[in-house]
């Protein structure tokens, strides 16, 4: 399968635990059931709904519980094991909204899904595809500007400068 959008990538890596890490799909949609997240990845938006039943993506979600607004290399850090959720959002490479409740919620199925990705026998593949579809034109360090704050009335997360 080609990864060479995020969307790719992910639908693959979804299929990918729920045939060869069944239990650690089914946990992570569990964690996270019954929320939606918009994940904007450098310019490309992608929305997840998650359920009993798995994963469902789409191009866009009305009311997502958690939006995350990343660029591809901190993407890549995390699978990577080079940076934490925490230090992404301190170093401003990710930017995250939603409830506290929310974002715990989605800190602790996220690491069920990077755990089951990393032991996935299909996922290095998967994963090198994605790796090599970057290009100095989309490939980003740093998030673009947040969210616009009138979408959301949750705080965003990120450092505050000091000065």
């Amino acid at each position: 399968m080609s990864a060479r959008r995020f969307a790719d990538f992910l639908a693959g890596s979804f299929e990918v635990l729920q045939r060869e890490m069944p239990s650690a799909y089914a946990d992570m949609c569990r964690r996270i059931s019954p929320r939606a997240v918009l994940l904007e990845v450098d310019e490309e938006r992608v929305a997840v709904r998650f359920d009993g039943a798995g994963a469902r993506m789409s191009a866009s979600e009305h009311a997502p519980a958690i939006r995350v607004q990343v660029g591809r290399r901190a993407i890549l850090d995390l699978i990577d094991a080079e940076s934490t959720l925490l230090d992404s959002i301190l170093s401003e490479r990710m930017v995250l909204l939603g409830s506290p409740a929310d974002l715990i919620v989605f800190h602790d199925a996220l690491m069920v899904y990077l755990q089951a990705a990393v032991r996935a026998p299909s996922f290095p593949d998967l994963l090198r595809a994605f790796r090599g579809s970057g290009d100095s034109t989309t490939t980003s360090s740093e998030p673009r500007p947040p969210f616009d704050d009138r979408e959301s009335s949750w705080p965003v997360l990120r450092r505050r400068s000091h000065g």
